[in-house]
């Protein structure tokens, strides 16, 4: 789910990636993504029944795992 929001003094995007949407870009099962989110605490957004990720979480995240593994 992709949401634009545009504001007459700066354009500003915001994202919303779900579960299985943020699982596949990561390269996990959805079931393995689940865990990383309880273990790692990345935070999530529950509209309605479903829950979410915002995109800035999202890429912090990545961006720390990345820092983790050995090059």
């Amino acid at each position: 789910m992709y949401t634009e929001t545009m504001t007459a003094t700066q354009p500003r995007t915001k994202m919303f990636l779900d579960i299985p949407t943020a699982a596949e870009l990561a390269g996990f099962s959805i079931r393995h993504f689940r865990r990383i989110i309880e273990e790692d605490r990345i935070p999530i957004v529950q509209i309605g029944r479903k829950f979410f990720i915002l995109g800035r979480d999202f890429v912090n995240w990545e961006s720390t795992k990345k820092n983790k593994r050995p090059a």
